[in-house]
């Protein structure tokens, strides 16, 4: 729990906001989904981080640990939430807070648009030499906020 509120601190005290381009998701997420469906918004969702993934790779990390101060820094430049990454025995979940996605598509936008981190961070951990058996799935804990994503990265049996 600690780990989440100093992920949380360290995003609030370097959040810059804009919004001036709310108005124009937001437009943008209404006529998308008079024309597509949520599963189909979510797969672009998907591809689009996993995009930014791409663009924007992790270099010379070794350790999850590594990479958590390096998303927090990396998303707190872009006023895009905070990231604590929670160890378990059998797996590890990352833990996205903060995030704008509503501010940004609309209430209800978090069903789909939540896999846009999803792919960033899928796309991050295999660029630290993840095989395709382990998987990042979002997840819901009842316990926890809504607006809280979880992620967990566990090997591919744990999912079926």
């Amino acid at each position: 729990m600690q780990r989440i509120k100093d992920a949380e601190q360290f995003y609030q005290s370097r959040r810059p906001r804009t919004s001036m381009v709310l108005p124009v998701l937001k437009s943008m997420t209404d006529e998308l989904l008079g024309q597509v469906g949520g599963e189909q918004l979510r797969a672009l969702c998907f591809a689009v981080g996993s995009r930014l993934g791409e663009t924007s790779p992790v270099s010379k990390i070794d350790k999850l640990s590594e990479l958590e101060k390096w998303a927090q820094q990396w998303l707190a430049e872009r006023d895009w939430g905070w990231l604590a990454i929670e160890y378990h025995d059998d797996a590890v979940d990352l833990i996205h807070g903060d995030a704008p996605l509503e501010a940004w598509f609309g209430d209800g936008a978090l069903a789909w648009s939540a896999a846009l981190f999803e792919g960033l961070y899928g796309t991050w951990i295999r660029q630290l030499g993840a095989d395709e058996r382990l998987q990042l799935r979002q997840i819901r804990l009842a316990d926890r906020p809504a607006d809280e994503l979880r992620f967990r990265l566990a090997h591919e049996s744990r999912f079926q």
